[in-house]
């Protein structure tokens, strides 16, 4: 067996005990004051500057990271960037969308400024047509296949910003785990929707995902 492939298996056992580990766990290192504070300062910047400008400012730094994590395999985030990112996500859920994108899709298809517009202006025309067909081809397209190794990465960084903050801020990185589990065929995305949903039965994104698994309903590459 050569170094990469035991490389690669090494990873991939790490991350399935990772995900075990991680159902339903919480450790809330983050100081609850903080991030009540930068929830409050979110909110102010969208009321004085608007939605898109204030998304904008309040996602660029911490996308970069992000995205530079995704392509390099890396999952460590600061501190500042994983409150920025689950305050951003609590409070709209287009930043939401725009990581599950980061996550299905690679630079190429999506590159940051796309996925920039996809989080300050979702109800553009454009955008709603660009992330429709992303969405689909993703869904309906056997020839397309997760990059395993990206979404990982970025399920690995989803469970570090909900173990490091309150319950009702790890809603939202949960569900976009369940997503992406489910979207990579893993049978541990269920138990993450069920997690959700016992926190919040209005999670929109874990609904989906439950009543997709419960109705038999996979991306296309599954079938092949």
């Amino acid at each position: 067996m050569n170094a990469t492939a035991t490389s690669a298996r090494v990873n991939d056992a790490r991350f399935r005990a990772r995900i075990r580990e991680d159902v339903g766990c919480c450790e809330n290192p983050v100081d609850e004051a903080s991030l009540e504070e930068m929830t409050r300062l979110f909110r102010t910047q969208r009321r004085r500057d608007g939605h898109r400008k204030a998304t904008s400012a309040w996602l660029d730094g911490p996308l970069d990271d992000w995205l530079a994590n995704l392509d390099d395999g890396e999952t460590e985030l600061g501190g500042d960037d994983m409150a920025a990112i689950a305050v951003g996500m609590h409070e709209t859920l287009s930043i939401r969308d725009a990581l599950i994108l980061s996550m299905i899709t690679d630079e190429e298809a999506c590159p940051k400024a796309q996925l920039m517009e996809f989080a300050a202006r979702p109800q553009l025309s454009r955008s709603k047509r660009r992330m429709c067909e992303l969405l689909s081809a993703a869904f309906e397209d056997e020839g397309i296949t997760p990059d395993v190794e990206r979404c990982q990465t970025g399920v690995m960084m989803l469970l570090d910003i909900a173990r490091a903050v309150p319950t009702d801020l790890a809603v939202q990185p949960l569900a976009v785990v369940a997503y992406a589990l489910w979207w990579m065929g893993d049978e541990h995305a269920i138990l993450f929707a069920m997690h959700c949903l016992a926190i919040d039965d209005e999670c929109s994104l874990a609904s989906i995902v439950f009543s997709a698994i419960n109705r038999g309903i996979r991306p296309a590459w599954c079938a092949c």
